[in-house]
């Protein structure tokens, strides 16, 4: 009998509260995950880092808090986001000191594997001030460490200052007050953001390289024109040699379809050059259209695969677990490459290991109706089928079903997109987006489309087309009691095949 809205085999923050994933890496044997935490409720408060690791991607070990707020740099906002590295076998942390009007950079080090670390003397070691005029020293944040050729490279957030056009402050959105990332926004920000590189021969000497977006006339002005920061930075080269940015803009305004969320998350393929510190953005994307998603982050695996993790919920949202006294999970550990303009995402072949009690059905037709198989529900699942839309204008499944409430993923075959309804999932979710509870991803028309979908008592995350776009968003139906599935059409018939139903056991 569940008694808790706790996913099994995401990771979530024990007690408190949990935001952004932090130093993403593989080191001495395991995969790390550091995160922002605040300990002592479940809201936004003075951040620390928490700290699991795993051997398998799938089941996280609880390791001692990584960092906590106790040094005069730090007193307001904590230690915010950053990135790790390894240095000499040593784990190397760099985070954000956050307070108010001011954020610099620091360093913490471990020599014991990762549990315990000791914050560098001469923190801080990077302020706006020692780089350059072009960063207005309140916005300076993120840092994302990798090296190449020998060389330290550094990506932030910051807000960039055009001492050039010095035009009039950006002025500040109110629907931000509640990102605590940022401070209060009773006074006009400057600038716009943007994203900076530095360079460096160590982890305690830097220059400023440059900012990386400029104007491109194939790209609409608000990307380089944004009330808010590039948050969460990330850079890494797909085995394609595609080049790959991925961060999470605040205020990106709604485009089409696309970023439906007050923050967003994108990707961007191009060029960065290491000399100018500009990245020619080739094709840029929507990482996932769901609710539920932001700050992703990666680290390179032995095997050389690309794992991302996200921050699975959303700012300006209600939280129904805090009841519980915890608020935050993370998303299912997803495998990245690229495909043309498309960022291929799929869960990591670990989870195959657990699945379980499978199901199988070849083929289902539904006319202007919905049905259930015999076998397929569950609350902890993987689901998987190819729809063909035939005559139906919309056809798809209700999931967490059978009581009062739904969750429907459907497709809409006049307007071509995948359409993500939680309006009637159960406990109501607050938000500050003018829709909060509706999504729909534009995949165009489609004589047949494969759907993937993981299941996790409250957490639902939905693979398209082979990862070519994703969905996540959390729900809360009424436990233990709606864990029906059915698969439905309307306005005419629909055909479901090689559905296939999988319990996940860990």
């Amino acid at each position: 009998m569940r008694n808790s809205y706790r996913p099994l085999y995401h990771v979530s923050v024990p007690f408190g509260w949990g935001n952004d994933p932090n130093g993403t890496i593989f080191y001495n044997g395991r995969a790390h995950l550091f995160f922002q935490h605040y300990p002592h409720k479940p809201e936004w408060g003075p951040m620390h880092w928490l700290h699991v690791s795993t051997e398998d991607l799938i089941h996280w070990d609880l390791r001692p808090v990584a960092l906590w707020p106790d040094h005069p740099y730090e007193v307001n906002n904590g230690c915010c986001s950053g990135s790790a590295v390894e240095e000499d076998g040593k784990l190397w942390l760099m985070y954000t000191a956050a307070q108010h009007m001011m954020q610099r950079q620091c360093l913490a080090v471990s020599e014991d594997g990762g549990d315990h670390f000791t914050k560098f003397e001469g923190n801080p070691i990077l302020t706006a001030e020692m780089l350059s005029g072009e960063i207005y020293e309140e916005d300076f944040r993120d840092p994302r460490i990798f090296k190449k050729d020998g060389t330290y490279y550094l990506i932030a957030g910051i807000r960039y200052l055009d001492r050039a056009e010095r035009k009039e402050p950006a002025p500040v959105n109110q629907r931000d007050v509640t990102n605590p990332h940022r401070p209060s926004p009773d006074h006009k920000k400057e600038g716009w953001g943007n994203l900076c590189l530095l360079k460096g021969s160590d982890l305690f000497h830097w220059e400023y390289v440059g900012h990386l977006l400029y104007p491109q006339p194939e790209f609409a002005e608000d990307f380089y024109r944004l009330n808010g920061v590039y948050e969460c930075p990330d850079y890494f080269v797909a085995d394609t040699g595609e080049e790959v940015l991925i961060t999470s803009p605040q205020n990106l305004p709604q485009s089409g379809d696309h970023f439906q969320n007050v923050h967003s998350t994108m990707y961007m393929f191009g060029n960065l050059d290491f000399e100018t510190g500009q990245f020619k953005v080739r094709v840029m994307g929507e990482i996932d259209a769901g609710f539920d998603i932001y700050a992703p982050q990666t680290m390179r695996m032995p095997d050389g695969r690309v794992v991302m993790i996200a921050w699975k919920e959303m700012w300006g949202r209600s939280f129904p677990t805090a009841k519980e006294e915890w608020a935050g999970t993370y998303t299912l550990p997803r495998e990245l490459s690229t495909d043309g303009d498309f960022l291929i995402q799929r869960p990591v072949r670990e989870i195959e290991k657990f699945l379980a009690n499978p199901v199988r059905a070849d083929k289902l037709e539904v006319d202007d109706s919905e049905a259930a198989v015999e076998g397929i529900f569950g609350d902890v699942i993987r689901l998987s089928f190819e729809l063909e839309p035939g005559t139906a204008s919309k056809a798809g499944v209700k999931l967490f079903c059978d009581g009062t409430h739904e969750t429907l993923i459907s497709y809409d075959r006049e307007t071509g997109k995948v359409g993500f309804d939680r309006r009637n999932s159960g406990i109501e979710i607050t938000g500050e987006e003018d829709v909060v509870n509706v999504r729909v991803c534009p995949i165009g028309p489609c004589d047949k489309i494969s759907m993937e979908i993981f299941l996790d008592v409250s957490s639902i995350e939905l693979f398209i087309n082979g990862g070519r776009y994703t969905m996540t968003g959390n729900v809360y139906p009424d436990l233990d009691q709606e864990q029906g599935i059915r698969f439905f059409a309307e306005g005419g018939k629909a055909v479901f095949r090689n559905i296939e139903k999988d319990d996940i056991e860990v």
